[in-house]
């Protein structure tokens, strides 16, 4: 399954062009917008938060193309365009986290609190934290007009924490064309 600029209905995309123009200078709160997603896997139910994601990056300037084993959970792959000088680079990143079942946590592990200069939630490390930033690198260079010598190629993939079957291996397996040169 692939849908490309498709219209999301997603209700997390209510965010306006100013706020989506300068997030990128607000890494530590994209970083809590994307720990309010849960996508504990299992079930995973990443398609929210990519869809969110998706919506950032195609505000910003960037491609964007859905490859999805399952709806609900579908793998994003975004793409600046660079000049062509260089072969693209890939930054892959997977948005699903473990459960917090029988956990107790001192904060909330999906409301991505901000405490003594820290961000709490489920996947702050591993790895939403990365994607976060990956994302904020992507929109910065967007909003700066930045054209780098290569593609920069972002793979913000599901189901990794369940093995990646229905993530990063459905995207090679189905779409090896949207990471053409990586």
């Amino acid at each position: 399954m692939l849908w490309v600029g498709e219209a999301f209905a997603s209700p997390y995309l209510a965010m306006s062009e100013p706020e989506v123009r300068d997030l990128h200078e607000r890494p530590a709160e994209l970083l809590q917008r994307l720990l309010r997603f849960d996508t504990t896997n299992p079930p995973g139910a990443e398609r929210g938060c990519v869809e969110w994601l998706a919506g950032l990056l195609e505000q910003a300037g960037l491609e964007t193309a859905f490859v999805a084993a399952v709806p609900t959970r579908p793998s994003l792959v975004a793409r600046l365009r660079g000049r062509g000088d260089a072969p693209p680079l890939l930054l892959e990143g997977h948005v699903d986290v473990v459960s917090t079942a029988g956990q107790r946590w001192t904060h909330p592990p999906f409301a991505g609190e901000i405490v003594d200069g820290y961000v709490w939630g489920r996947g702050a490390l591993d790895m939403k934290g990365g994607v976060a930033m990956f994302v904020a690198a992507a929109l910065r260079a967007a909003a700066t007009q930045l054209t780098p010598a290569g593609d920069v190629v972002l793979a913000l993939v599901s189901d990794e924490e369940g093995g990646g079957d229905a993530g990063a291996a459905h995207l090679v397996r189905e779409r090896p064309d949207l990471l053409a040169g990586v």
